[in-house]
């Protein structure tokens, strides 16, 4: 038998109403549930993300947090604090470092900075030890500890084997020094000097243009003569006359006494002794009083009288020969007078000879000097102690030249 349903009509007019109103609020209300959840969720992962970002900001070490915006002052502490350790440094330990690969900065390593302590600090002849290569060069401002500011040159890029190169270069050369550096050795070193720290000094440019200026004015000097003259003079006035030199070639008597005078002003003992025998006449005519007062004050026991003699007689100020005065009784191993008087000086240092000229009026037994290679006016004269004015007027010379095998009279 089969199953028959019966439909029943809904006549209750509210219950269709209340359904048909309330459809669309629910539809409405679900729709707006759904978006709050949603809308919760994110702004819950928002705030959470922005919480996790802020605490782990927080817990980072203060040396990363300011690594952004201090990376540039820490390199240059850092630069600065490995120059001012390596710029007092010895050579040896400088060396040492030449092999340290460690970043500093911009590029440079620590070897980068060695080897500029070296060039710097040390005068290490660099271009010898590379060859003569072009290098690239970096400059940056530095100012040593308790020194003045200097601008110091870095020379990045180089590879291993040229610093193998440096390492072997300044190991197996006994100087490895520029002429810069050679002449800080002479100046600290007392003659005699190691012969082959004078062998390699005087292959300098400074020291060959200098001993071009005596030979070529007709004043032989041996090498240690020189060495020691040039070790009494400042390394600013050397180079400046040295450019000189090499630019306009002036290898004239202007220009060696110009150079000594301006060693006299650095109280070159030596330069005073040349000053005095070679050009005696032109310090009595042209040189100012102040000028001869600082010869006066640096001649020593050795230095022929002549010269203070005659500033005896000289027509200059009584500062003048009262300073003459005082070194002539000094080399003579008296005391000064209290009443310091010209004339009595005249009578005890320039008059005394004068009765013996009288008595010996013509003995031309004078003794005679052939002249041989390498001799000057200037070296008879210091070997006969006697003066390049005196042999100039009894030989009736008119130049300082001489030739091989030439007879010359000696007082």
């Amino acid at each position: 038998m089969g199953l028959s349903y019966i439909v029943i009509p809904d006549t209750n007019p509210h219950v269709k109403h209340m359904s048909a109103y309330r459809d669309p609020w629910v539809k409405k209300a679900k729709w707006l549930t759904q978006a709050l959840i949603i809308s919760c969720t994110l702004n819950v992962g928002l705030l959470s993300t922005f919480i996790y970002l802020a605490m782990s900001d927080t817990n980072r070490p203060l040396a990363a947090q300011n690594n952004t915006t201090h990376s540039t002052l820490k390199e240059s502490y850092d630069l600065r604090m490995t120059l001012s350790k390596y710029s007092a440094l010895t050579f040896q330990d400088l060396l040492l470092r030449l092999g340290n690969h460690d970043h500093v900065e911009s590029g440079c390593t620590r070897r980068d900075l060695a080897l500029a302590c070296l060039v710097a600090f040390h005068h290490f002849n660099l271009e010898r030890a590379l060859g003569g290569i072009t290098l690239q060069k970096k400059e940056i401002p530095y100012t040593p500890p308790g020194g003045d500011p200097i601008t110091l040159t870095i020379f990045p890029g180089l590879a291993d084997y040229q610093f193998q190169a440096i390492v072997h270069y300044a190991k197996t050369e006994k100087w490895p020094f520029t002429s810069k550096g050679l002449f800080l050795e002479i100046q600290s070193t007392s003659p005699s000097y190691d012969p082959s720290l004078l062998e390699a000094f005087a292959l300098t440019p400074e020291f060959h243009f200098i001993s071009l200026l005596f030979s070529k004015t007709g004043i032989s000097l041996k090498k240690e003569y020189i060495a020691v003259l040039l070790s009494q003079c400042t390394w600013p006035i050397l180079t400046e006359t040295t450019d000189n030199l090499r630019i306009n070639a002036e290898f004239t008597p202007e220009e060696r006494r110009h150079f000594l005078l301006r060693l006299t002003g650095e109280n070159s003992k030596i330069a005073a002794k040349i000053l005095i025998e070679v050009d005696q006449e032109y310090c009595l005519k042209f040189l100012d009083n102040e000028q001869v007062t600082t010869l006066c004050n640096l001649l020593s026991d050795k230095t022929p009288t002549a010269f203070l003699k005659q500033l005896l007689e000289s027509p200059r100020g009584d500062t003048i020969w009262k300073t003459a005065a005082a070194v002539l009784y000094d080399q003579a191993a008296e005391d000064i007078p209290t009443d310091l008087n010209l004339e009595e000086t005249k009578r005890r240092f320039v008059e005394l000879k004068a009765p013996q000229k009288s008595t010996q009026p013509k003995k031309t037994s004078s003794k005679t000097y052939t002249v041989k290679s390498g001799d000057s006016l200037w070296k008879i004269a210091r070997d006969h102690d006697t003066t390049v004015k005196t042999l100039h007027q009894i030989n009736d010379l008119h130049s300082d030249r001489l030739k091989i095998g030439q007879t010359l009279k000696l007082p």
